[in-house]
């Protein structure tokens, strides 16, 4: 509110020959009174589900040609991002907190501001620009909006145009955002491919641009995930920008160090940051409490201090250990995630999960530690065998089989373009496993219920993995095995309809993944299992699919999960 886009809006419509409408003022129309009078009668919740039918109206509008301009708080709506996106470009007039309060003055016509004093007015102001600042950087284009109307409008019509230059200003059609594309169409390029998908503007190696922004909304918590192609030293810069800190920790491994290291590192140092690149062992069993402390150590030896930020560039295991060690540091300070495999992309470098192991279990010490970005190069991901990449497909068809039959059935017929990493196929995957993942955490942060259903498949998994040392299996492997036998478990108790389970062994088995657990006595998965962290009151909150795209939890014990006479 206080942008101007009420009125450089229809100086922008006349200036292109386009059409102009007002969302707040459709509102008002078709509810045939003012948008005070709305929310006293309806509350905000009325408000905004109103504003969701203007939305999809004004952006299906027979015409296509026009400008609207949106209320400041329309599109972090569910579904208005992905629909607007769909369909045009959006621009975000940006201006500071202090001249948006002047701009609004006593806040008259505005419920949000209403009866609030100038002090409040403002706070209230800084305290929304904050809760929305993952859904306003998801814009296409950032203009000052701090000008003349006439010079505002002159900065919009500039950026238009240097992304028609591009290729990349053409309007899209209403198929191409989300998982609900046509099944092939985002291996074609066409018109049908989802918007995350396209070609994104690039010019020298490593300076290609974001493709697709997921928001987390976490209040003052939020931030973005960001998914590119073949932009790493932008990623760095990006990341520079954000953290604005003098030292910064570079947490990865071996192999990915010497692959991405130098060129992210490159940006980061462009921003005017100290770089100290710290390499640690790769594999599960680096999650332990001795390479905690190490790492500890070396920060102090880089001047680490309370000003400073980690940076983690790998798969889950650098993101949850470095994580842990930056949520702990100094009592926590910053850190970013630059996930390089699949399983860390849509899952594990989401949701603020930090942690390590001990030896008898997996995860058992960690910290609720939200990054300040996620930024995704699927170039990286070239890298990687096709074992692992298989490995992270297992938790994608994980978030699939617990939230989104779509995604489940467009991975049936893409999972081997996916594996193949055809970009548009991994672009689009990707960005709606982010969006599944970060939808979950927002609704709960810390795991109190809904969160838990991420944790399909994963109680016969860590115990897996607890027997195998963390070796010789990787996770996704686990997963895949877990997820099975969950699915197995869940037909058994009569929560799911027959055939489920034999559907998704079907999809994980195409992906090359394992679905049988190895071959060890009952009683020693249930010593593992004893140890579950998500065991409450001596039962476990145990993942049960209730068919393709819903999942639910039930409390069982280890010896119900596993019942008499259960072999591997």
């Amino acid at each position: 509110m206080g942008a101007g886009k009420s009125t450089v809006g229809p100086a922008l419509a006349a200036r292109l020959g386009r059409r102009f409408f007002d969302s707040d003022e459709e509102i008002e129309r078709r509810a045939g009174r003012s948008i005070p009078a709305i929310f006293e009668d309806e509350g905000e919740s009325g408000f905004r589900a109103r504003e969701v039918a203007a939305i999809g109206s004004l952006a299906e509008h027979e015409d296509g040609a026009v400008v609207i301009a949106l209320g400041g708080g329309a599109i972090v709506q569910p579904g208005a991002l992905e629909r607007l996106r769909a369909r045009g470009e959006i621009v975000l007039l940006e201006a500071d907190a202090a001249v948006l309060a002047r701009r609004v003055g006593a806040g008259s016509g505005r419920p949000l501001l209403a009866g609030l004093s100038a002090r409040a007015r403002a706070e209230r102001i800084e305290a929304l620009l904050a809760e929305r600042r993952p859904w306003y950087e998801a814009a296409d284009h950032r203009v000052d909006a701090d000008a003349g109307v006439d010079e505002v409008v002159d900065r919009i019509v500039a950026a238009l145009r240097r992304d028609s230059g591009s290729g990349n200003g053409a309007r899209r059609s209403m198929s191409e955002s989300g998982a609900r594309a046509p099944k092939r169409a985002a291996r074609t390029g066409s018109k049908g491919a989802p918007a995350s998908a396209r070609p994104s503007k690039r010019s020298a190696k490593g300076e290609g641009r974001v493709h697709a922004r997921v928001p987390v909304a976490l209040a003052d918590r939020s931030y973005a995930i960001e998914l590119g192609q073949d932009w790493l030293t932008t990623i760095g810069r990006r990341i520079g920008d954000l953290l604005a800190c003098e030292r910064i920790a570079l947490v990865t491994v071996p192999t990915v160090a010497r692959r991405y290291a130098p060129r992210l590192s490159k940006g980061l140092t462009a921003s005017g940051a100290r770089v100290g690149r710290i390499v640690v062992p790769d594999g599960d069993a680096t999650k332990n409490p001795r390479e905690l402390a190490r790492l500890w150590d070396r920060f102090l030896d880089l001047g680490l201090d309370r000003h400073s930020a980690v940076v983690t560039l790998g798969g889950g295991v650098v993101g949850d250990l470095g994580g842990f060690a930056a949520a702990t540091f100094l009592r926590g300070i910053p850190f970013v995630q630059v996930p390089t495999t699949v399983l860390a992309m849509v899952d594990a470098s989401i949701g603020g999960k930090t942690g390590i192991n001990l030896a008898r279990g997996k995860n058992l010490v960690g910290a609720f530690h939200q990054p300040r970005g996620v930024f995704i190069d699927i170039d990286t991901l070239r890298s990687l065998p096709r074992r692992e990449r298989a490995a992270g497909a297992a938790e994608l068809i994980k978030a699939a089989a617990i939230w989104d039959a779509e995604l489940f059935a467009w991975l049936e017929s893409e999972i081997e373009a996916f594996l193949d990493l055809e970009p548009s196929v991994v672009l689009h995957a990707l960005e709606r496993g982010c969006a599944i993942k970060a939808e979950v955490v927002a609704r709960d942060e810390r795991e109190g219920g809904l969160r838990r259903l991420l944790n399909f498949g994963h109680t016969l998994a860590h115990a897996i993995e607890t027997h195998a040392r963390y070796r010789g299996i990787l996770h996704g492997e686990a997963v895949s095995i877990g997820m099975v036998f969950a699915a197995e478990r869940s037909e058994a108790l009569g929560l799911s309809p027959a055939g489920t389970r034999d559907r998704l062994a079907a999809l994980l088995e195409r992906a090359g993944l394992p679905t049988r657990a190895p071959d060890r006595p009952r009683r020693a998965y249930l010593s593992a299992i004893a140890v579950d962290k998500k065991k409450q009151g001596g039962n476990i909150h145990f993942v049960v699919l209730k068919g393709i795209g819903n999942a639910g939890t039930v409390s069982l014990s280890p010896r119900e999960i596993l019942p008499p006479g259960w072999k591997p």
